[in-house]
């Protein structure tokens, strides 16, 4: 009965060595990829849902804002301490700034 022996020489040591550590680098670089492929995933979801609850929640605000600001009229105001105030600019009431200064018409056609 004879025996073999596999006797593999120092070059042939090293590229096993070289191509067991490719092969491990880049099943870890797969399963990197993966984890962080899969926890942008998650993020975007969580961050989508909360940019809808922050939609819905300014459409509320707006909503609210505009059913308050229906109610106020001029007898609420005084109530509440407000008065007309004649607006001037530089000197001028503001019915003779609107009726002296008029603005040009841009059009965009050439």
């Amino acid at each position: 009965m004879t025996t073999q022996i596999l006797d593999l020489n120092n070059i042939e040591r090293k590229i096993f060595w070289i191509l067991v550590a490719f092969i491990g680098a880049t099943i870890a670089f797969y399963l990197y990829s993966v984890l962080a492929l899969t926890v942008a995933g998650v993020d975007r979801d969580r961050l989508s849902r909360a940019s809808h609850d922050l939609a819905t929640k300014a459409g509320d605000f707006e909503a609210e804002y505009l059913s308050h600001s229906n109610a106020v009229t001029l007898a609420r105001a005084h109530e509440l301490g407000f008065r007309e105030v004649d607006a001037k600019f530089a000197g001028l009431s503001a019915t003779a700034v609107a009726t002296e200064i008029t603005v040009p018409k841009i059009s965009m056609a050439r």
